[in-house]
Formats: structure tokens, C-alpha cells, sequence
């Protein structure tokens, strides 16, 4: 399978490091483990289970996942990718 970069790792591996608000609509800045930036919109998949990017606010990101688990039913995880707090 050739995945694109955005679809290599886990949704939780992505560090968001910046939201943009005001236009027709919020967009987020994220960075994979190997440092690549990715500009994501709603609508977006990301992470290797192809998670569906529903939201973008200035608290984070919501993605949803939908995958088989071990019993082979169909889950879906909502996953929230927030930026790193101020220390």
C-alpha cells in the first residue's frame, strides 16, 4: 500500500501547532513525527485509519475513526488532537 505521508501514522502522533480562524473556514497546521507540516480542513482524512477530520475549533481538532476491532465489528473513535499547553 503506498499511503500518502498524511495517512503513515497514527492520529495521535500528529502535534497540531497552530489553528487558523476567520476565514470562510478554520484550518489547522499539523507536524508528523518526522517534522512534515500538513495544513488540514474539515472534510480531510489523516492517520493511517483514515480518520475523518469533523471539526476544527481554537481547542484542537476532532477526527473521526472508524476501523475493525479484534471481534470484527465496525468501531468509531473520536480522537481530539489539542495543542500543546503554554508552560
Amino acid at each position: 500500500m503506498n499511503a500518502l505521508p498524511i495517512h503513515r501514522f497514527d492520529v495521535r502522533q500528529f502535534r497540531l501547532i497552530g489553528v487558523i480562524t476567520g476565514g470562510r473556514e478554520n484550518l489547522a497546521e499539523v507536524v508528523d513525527p518526522n517534522g512534515k507540516g500538513y495544513v488540514l480542513k474539515v472534510g480531510m482524512t489523516i492517520g493511517s485509519n483514515e480518520g475523518r477530520i469533523v471539526s476544527i475549533a481554537t481547542s484542537g481538532v476532532e477526527v473521526l475513526e472508524q476501523f475493525r476491532g479484534e471481534n470484527g465489528k465496525m468501531r468509531k473513535e473520536r480522537v481530539r488532537i489539542t495543542l500543546p499547553r503554554k508552560q
